[in-house]
């Protein structure tokens, strides 16, 4: 089962923020440019990394895609490293340099940030190399699909035609109904084929509305016509229920349905329906008491692999149940076991209030998407500026941040201050999708969310962290350092992030979202 976290996520950030750390520390330089070129970029890049897979720790992407960038992350990171000590070795004649002397070297450490980012920007090139291949594959598995249907539906239904055309009607009355019957099948063959051609890389934005409880019982009805024997039970929610879908899900249903009740060799075979519903997302299970779904089976449904193309014990039914469920943005899995066989179609509601929160994944429950998190990239520069400027009213100085980076600048301490801001605010976007539904499409809720988080780093981050922090670089600080000025600064910034990422999320992320959405279509149609 998927989690809320992309735990890959974690390692670029500790990567990035320890080479900068590193970087920094080495780089003091009296000459500005040179500091810099050598300390302030490389402190960008660095912490700039760091906030990134903070980003990717929370947010709504492919969890094969973080762990392929972390791991490219690290593979830059160590392969940069090498070169680096490999270069030291040569230039001092196999002796390491002492860490005072490498601060004249700094620009050897920079090298680290750089191959730390130059990794995680392949490691993004290879997952979407790897997504695009999937998707060509799933087309590969579409085409081979829509031929099966054309062999088996068309051709059969061709020969059983020119089979009875050759008879006469008077002697064999019922030519003529065999004849409608499977020219009828070649009709919806064709509509079939026709509708997951025109489907196919729409995703979920195809589908509008459909009421399920109505969809089930006309489902299990037509099933139970074609099937009187078959007791099939029904468990659905109490509440009235509407998803994302067309006219087609009944299809999906009665075909998981027939091949539950067809796959029992009880003479009265035995089918559950269970719905159960959350506050966004619908799972509807079939149960049957069969055999047990063969390997080849299941994974057709899960991954859509249909095996070998000649193999006629793969139908094609299922894979056509996927590419429908797919296409109204849901997601399917198989459950088998020793008692028979559960097949789940997990489709999202149409009938809850919108939470602001955008793309919603049935597997995990909401996170943020990207036009969020770049809402709360702004917001958070915002908060941070609020925080700074309270600060520096109550008498404080944000300039003293640098220290903890090895040293106390108005630049340095700005820009980190900023970057604290940013992985903080990041975190509080994933809080943020933790609260219940009825409350998450509230200004107040964001606002007493961002409070709480900014007493809580007041207390934990600040109270604690930092003067720990600056005791391991020397600097004698009191543990706990709490303070009344700290938690005016901290209640501002939590506050004023809690109020704009809420206005963010309602007016900015649709607009952002929308732009996303065209400049996709454009590269797709270029």
């Amino acid at each position: 089962m998927a989690t809320r976290v992309n735990y890959s996520g974690l390692v670029i950030a500790g990567v990035g923020f320890f080479l900068t750390r590193f970087t920094v520390t080495l780089a003091l330089y009296d000459d500005p440019v040179r500091f810099y070129l050598a300390g302030v970029v490389p402190l960008a890049l660095g912490l700039g990394l760091a906030a990134f897979g903070v980003a990717l720790t929370v947010a709504d992407v492919d969890a094969s895609l973080v762990r392929t960038t972390a791991l490219w992350c690290v593979v830059g990171a160590g392969t940069m490293l090498v070169l680096v000590v490999l270069t030291l070795l040569g230039s001092t004649t196999g002796d390491l340099p002492t860490l005072a002397s490498l601060s004249s070297r700094a620009y050897f450490s920079n090298f680290l940030i750089g191959g730390s980012v130059g990794g995680t920007l392949t490691g993004l090139y290879a997952s979407r190399t790897r997504r695009q291949r999937g998707e060509l594959l799933q087309q590969t598995y579409r085409l081979e699909v829509l031929n099966r249907l054309l062999r088996h539906e068309v051709l059969n239904a061709v020969t059983v035609i020119r089979g009875y055309a050759t008879l006469d009607v008077d002697e064999d009355p019922a030519a003529e109904r065999v004849i409608e019957e499977r020219s009828a099948t070649i009709e919806r063959t064709i509509e079939e084929v026709k509708y997951l051609t025109r489907s196919a890389g729409r995703g979920p934005a195809s589908g509008g509305s459909v009421d399920l409880d109505r969809c089930l019982s006309e489902s299990v009805e037509a099933v139970r016509n074609r099937h009187p024997t078959a007791r099939i039970s029904i468990d659905t929610t109490a509440e009235a229920v509407t998803v994302r879908a067309n006219e087609r899900l009944e299809q999906v249903f009665v075909h998981l349905l027939e091949n539950a009740v067809v796959h029992t060799p009880a003479s009265e075979p035995a089918v559950e329906v269970s719905v159960s519903a959350t506050a966004t997302a619908v799972r509807v299970s079939v149960t049957d008491e069969g055999p047990g779904l063969p390997e080849t089976q299941q994974a057709l449904v899960e991954t859509g692999d249909i095996g070998e193309f000649d193999d006629p014990s793969a139908g094609f039914g299922l894979n056509v149940v996927r590419f429908l469920v797919e296409s109204y943005g849901g997601s399917i899995d198989a459950d088998t076991g020793e008692s028979g066989t559960t097949i789940s179609v997990v489709l999202q509601r149409t009938d809850v209030e919108d939470t602001g929160l955008g793309t919603i994944n049935p597997a995990t429950g909401v996170r943020p998407a990207l036009p969020h998190l770049f809402v709360t990239l702004v917001a958070a520069q915002l908060a941070g500026v609020a925080y700074g400027v309270t600060a520096e009213l109550l008498g404080g100085s944000v300039a003293a941040i640098g220290v903890f980076y090895g040293i106390q600048n108005e630049v340095v301490g700005w820009y980190t201050h900023q970057f604290h801001s940013v992985v903080f605010a990041f975190v509080f976007a994933g809080l943020v999708s933790l609260v219940p539904t009825r409350y998450r499409n509230h200004t107040p809720t964001y606002a007493l969310v961002g409070l709480g988080w900014g007493a809580f780093i007041w207390l934990v981050a600040a109270g604690v962290v930092a003067p720990v922090w600056l005791r391991l670089l020397g600097i004698p600080a009191p543990v706990p350092n709490v303070s009344l000025t700290l938690l005016v600064n901290h209640l501002v910034w939590g506050g004023s992030l809690g109020v704009l990422t809420a206005w963010g999320y309602r007016h900015v992320a649709p607009q952002v979202a929308r732009l996303g959405r065209r400049s996709t279509a454009g590269s797709e149609r270029t």
